[in-house]
């Protein structure tokens, strides 16, 4: 579809949704629409849609199965049935059903006809085997109860709108996942939760199109759940359908449509400050969130086209707040979202879906931390955009083909309140009497070190003595605590996605099998469009004659510190360097994926034989192709294709076998490859990075004069080793499931991941230079403190690995030192799981409870590269990772247990139905916590990784849910959430740096007690 019909339609259907849909204006929506959908299937070139699907067998009273039984569903959001006739063997399928409930009639041949209500889940198939001429009516209805898929091999399971109603269920998407089975629970806002994977492998979806932030795997945009009304995750063991690539878990929703009448509802809700416990993070503020939801929708044409709007906003105000340096300003967080969807069927066998979803956010006085000065903060503004068009047509009983297109685009802005009004340059001074005024000043801590000698004890007397006056100014009550100045970077970025996928399926039979054939091609482009400068030094650090980054008592020999540094300011090369880039730095990631299923069902088992083929390409900026010993020179602005992974390099087979050995119990195996698609290195390798994209280190002496500048050499733009092959994750899962005594599923599993072929940024010659020689003499100062530590170094546990060469010859571009993107020797992560989950379900109550042991370990942990923070999306294949000296892999104890290992987790939950029309929800888990170890530097470990783990979390929501109805049509319901009922607030990011006064202190806490109220209305 071209840009320009792109544009069009957006802006058509962000003014159609804030429209009333009574009235006269039915009739001109109905005009537009159908000329808006004559466009689109004109523009048609795009696949998997949102839907379930029930399949079963027809038979007699004796077991006989019977042929020919005309089989039609009816859903109200499905504007036209769908209709099935039985196969010879008594078999039927209704395919490409929007979830939702649906009442299925079977009329035999002899007229004899039975009807059942059955419900269809999101990604789910609901198995409806039917006899005709027994004379009891069934209804079968899933509520809130988890499902697998057909084959039982995938560990999935899925929510619909009336479970989500029951459940003490926070307002953002995020939340969903606090439910699902075998994933951590998280109070982080950016990083996802691990389930077996890094927090940046998960992959969000809504209405089919991507939500994770393009180059790093996050959810920065998360919008309400207010219109959700079925959700999914896929967590292990995916299928060669629906080009899952994620290492981690994948969450899929389906927005609300319009039904065959016009429904609507308003809802109010509210958190108050004085409703909330206090905060263990240290963040003192009345915290009063007002949320405002409207809905409504219904038909257009009658049963042909629906119509579903929603409007959303929030305010949340936070007051009268202080941290350990006194009164905060008032901080805001203002939103509004708009969503609107049509539902089509032209003709019985075509469903077209359309939907957009906008969304902006406004915040001031943003990211004032507990120790912080109040003019560090910032205001920002964060707007989020969706276009997602989809469409179905069952061409016979056999053959299907979707179609999808969904256009995403995220922007966010980052201002500092405190604008300096000044970009430091080349040659200018520091201003030592006010560094409050200069930038982003961090507090120095006071070197504290055993065992110097006489030349190193000199030098940290000598830091000391210029730290002292800095806390004294600085700090608070005289502690090394904190910053002060002014927010150290003016952010301005865009993330835009585009997906357009195509698919057919067809089911024959052949001899006693039958097959369900799956052919799919998706086209998917992320990219990042960043424009970032410094505000007046941007960070600046207090390092007093010595050599910090060596991490030894030395002072700067001047290659490349400077001889008499005191002070180092880390500004943004763009606005610093005069010649640098002026326009924003572009990258992309580009990929192109290719599915292959079948699906066999023979006797009692049932086999999935497929796989996927990727093709990635990672596009950059700066550089050109030339007759140069490289094959690149520099091009500022240019954009060029760093790195292409061809089809042949991606083949992720994906293999299951399902036994149904009786009629309540079937056993699995599974096998699955994945190469996930997501990659920093768009933009971390970018050579442009060098003239805008990166950062430039400034050196000044001890009264603030300027020294020296170098750009920092592992934040520039960086070429590919030869012969890298793609990240690769392989799973064995083998399983088992059984029903009880009608009420009960019990569900076991055993998982095996393994991950290799990390890609990192390193130095060229690491292999060389950092070997035992250089370890022993690095960590000799630690001799006291870690003993272990120097004992290891001395049998050169911390040796390179062979070849001890270059990663890349030295070329116009790269030299001996030079970082570049290499396949670090040896990396990998492991991944052990066992699970039992039960499902629980009778007329008043259902359940669903699970307990996992798991075991994460490796060498690579992608969760675990910063010492700061480490709810935040770094970059993947740039991170701390592999950076000199002290983030190679074999540098320290890296082996170990990984940070997003939980030895333990049990889930629970459900609702209860009253007689007096009212239902109490809950949601319970207990957790292990994570493993921690000491530090010198975000990736040097002082002791064995992961020895140490933060203490077990157990938390309590619950949800009561009264309501009211009146006047046949009309209702009214009351509300109360409660999360966190006990205040857990449970400590767990400790801080690990062995220098630090804080080491240990745990750096955040579970969220408090919280409380939310809601009334709603409606029709």
């Amino acid at each position: 579809m071209s840009t320009q019909h792109k544009n069009f339609l957006k802006g058509w259907l962000h003014k159609t949704v804030r429209k009333s849909p009574l009235g006269e204006q039915k009739r001109n929506w109905s005009s537009s629409i159908i000329v808006f959908f004559a466009m689109f299937l004109f523009a048609m070139n795009v696949s998997a849609q949102q839907v379930g699907e029930i399949v079963g067998k027809v038979s007699g009273p004796d077991g006989t199965p019977l042929e020919n039984v005309a089989i039609e569903a009816k859903g109200d959001v499905l504007p036209k049935p769908r209709s099935s006739v039985s196969k010879e063997n008594g078999n039927y399928r209704l395919q490409l059903l929007p979830p939702g409930s649906y009442d299925v009639k079977f009329t035999a041949p002899s007229g004899e006809t039975k009807s059942v209500t059955v419900a269809v889940n999101l990604d789910g198939k609901t198995s409806l085997n039917i006899q005709i001429g027994d004379s009891d009516l069934e209804k079968i209805a899933v509520y809130g109860q988890a499902l697998t898929t057909s084959t039982n091999a995938s560990l999935g399971n899925s929510l619909n709108s009336d479970a989500l109603d029951v459940l003490p269920t926070a307002v953002e998407y995020s939340s969903l996942l606090r439910l699902m089975p075998g994933v951590q629970v998280t109070s982080d806002s950016v990083r996802g939760p691990s389930a077996g994977a890094s927090g940046q492998d998960n992959g969000y979806k809504m209405d089919g199109a991507n939500l994770s932030v393009p180059l790093f795997g996050i959810l920065a945009s998360s919008p309400s759940t207010h219109d959700i009304a079925h959700v999914s995750v896929e967590r292990g063991g995916a299928r060669a359908v629906g080009f899952n690539r994620n290492a981690g878990v994948t969450l899929n929703t389906e927005s609300k449509s319009g039904t065959d009448e016009w429904k609507g509802d308003l809802t109010y809700r509210l958190q108050k400050g004085s409703w909330q416990a206090d905060d263990e993070d240290g963040l003192s503020t009345e915290d009063d969130i007002a949320y405002i939801t409207v809905g409504v929708g219904g038909p257009i044409i009658e049963e042909q086209l629906y119509f579903y709007g929603s409007y959303y906003t929030r305010d949340d105000s936070k007051g009268s707040g202080t941290n350990a340096r006194g009164a905060l300003p008032d901080i805001t967080n203002e939103r509004e979202e708009y969503f609107g969807k049509f539902t089509w069927t032209p003709i019985d066998d075509v469903l077209i879906n359309a939907s957009y979803r906008s969304s902006e956010v406004t915040e001031t006085n943003q990211e004032i931390y507990e120790n912080n000065a109040a003019s560090t903060a910032t205001d920002g503004v964060n707007e989020f955009e969706v276009l997602v068009i989809d469409g179905s047509w069952i061409i016979n009983d056999s053959t299907t083909f979707n179609m999808s297109y969904a256009d995403t685009k995220q922007s966010s802005g980052s201002f500092p309140i405190t604008d300096l009004g000044f970009r430091g340059q080349s040659g200018d001074s520091l201003d030592l009497t006010d560094l409050a005024s200069q930038g982003y000043f961090t507090v120095p801590d006071l070197e504290i070190r055993t065992g110097a000698d006489a030349s190193e004890q000199a030098l940290i007397d000598a830091y000391n003595a210029g730290a002292t006056p800095l806390i004294t100014q600085y700090g608070i009550n005289g502690e090394a605590l904190g910053s002060v100045g002014a927010a150290a970077t003016i952010n301005d970025n865009a993330y835009l996605g585009e997906t357009i996928e195509m698919s057919l399926d067809h089911v024959m039979d052949i001899g006693n099998t039958s097959h369900e054939l799956h052919f799919g091609i998706q086209q998917e482009e992320g990219s990042e469009e960043l424009f970032r400068v410094s505000n007046g030094w941007g960070s600046i650090e207090y390092w007093g004659g010595l050599d910090i980054d060596d991490g030894g008592i030395v002072a700067p020999t001047g290659d490349p510190i400077p001889v008499g540094t005191a002070y180092r300011a880390t500004v943004q090369t763009r606005g610093f360097d005069a010649g640098g880039l002026t326009g924003p730095l572009v990258s992309a990631s580009k990929s192109i994926n290719i599915a292959v299923n079948d699906t066999i069902y023979w006797e009692d088992f049932t086999f999935d034989l497929g796989f996927l083929l990727s093709q990635d390409e990672i596009v950059g900026q700066g550089l050109r192709k030339a007759d140069t010993s490289s094959g690149w020179e520099e091009a500022r602005g240019n954009t060029y294709v760093m790195k292409k992974i061809g089809f042949s390099e991606t083949f992720q087979p994906r293999l299951t076998a399902t036994w149904d050995y009786s009629p309540d119990a079937s056993a699995f195996v599974s096998f699955a490859r994945y190469n996930p698609g997501v990659s920093s290195l768009a933009r971390a390798a970018s050579w442009d990075r060098n003239t805008g994209g990166s950062t430039t280190r400034v050196y000044f002496d001890e009264n603030g004069s300027f020294l020296d500048s170098e750009t920092n050499v592992s934040s520039t733009g960086k070429l590919f080793a030869a012969g890298l092959n793609p990240r690769t994750v392989q799973e064995f899962i083998i399983g088992h499931q059984t029903a009880w005594k009608d009420n009960w599923t019990i569900r076991n599993h055993l998982r095996y991941r393994r991950t290799w072929n990390f890609w990192e940024d390193t130095n060229n010659n690491s292999r060389i230079v950092y070997d035992c020689a250089s370890y022993q003499d690095r960590v000799a100062s630690f001799a006291d403190l870690y003993p272990d530590l120097v004992a290891d170094a001395a049998e050169c546990r911390f040796d390179s690995p062979e070849p001890k060469e270059l990663y890349i010859p030295v070329n116009n571009l790269v030299d001996e030192g030079t970082y570049v993107i290499a396949q670090l020797d040896g990396a990998y992560t492991k991944y052990l799981e066992a699970s039992m989950e039960v499902d629980y379900k009778s007329e008043n109550f259902f359940s669903t409870s699970s307990i996992v042991w798991s075991h994460y370990y490796g060498n690579f942990d992608q969760d675990g590269t910063t010492r700061f923070n480490n709810d935040q999306g770094s970059f993947i294949g740039s991170s701390n990772i592999a950076d000199s000296w002290y983030g190679q892999l074999w540098g320290s104890y890296t082996n170990g247990n990984l940070r997003a290992n939980r030895t333990w987790q049990f889930k629970s939950y459900g609702a209860y139905d009253f007689s007096w029309n009212a239902s109490l929800g809950y949601l319970a888990y207990w957790q292990s916590g994570h493993n921690w170890a000491h530090q010198w530097a975000s990736t040097f470990y002082l002791e064995p990784r992961g020895s140490r783990e933060t203490p077990s979390h157990w938390q309590l929501d619950l949800n009561y849910t009264q309501n009211f109805d009146f006047a046949s049509r009309y209702g009214f319901q009351l509300r109360i959430d409660v999360f966190n009922l006990f205040d857990k607030q449970t400590g767990y990011n400790p801080q690990p740096r062995y220098s630090d006064s804080e080491l240990g202190v745990y750096r955040s806490h579970e969220n408090p007690r919280r409380v939310q109220l809601t009334a709603a209305f409606s029709f």
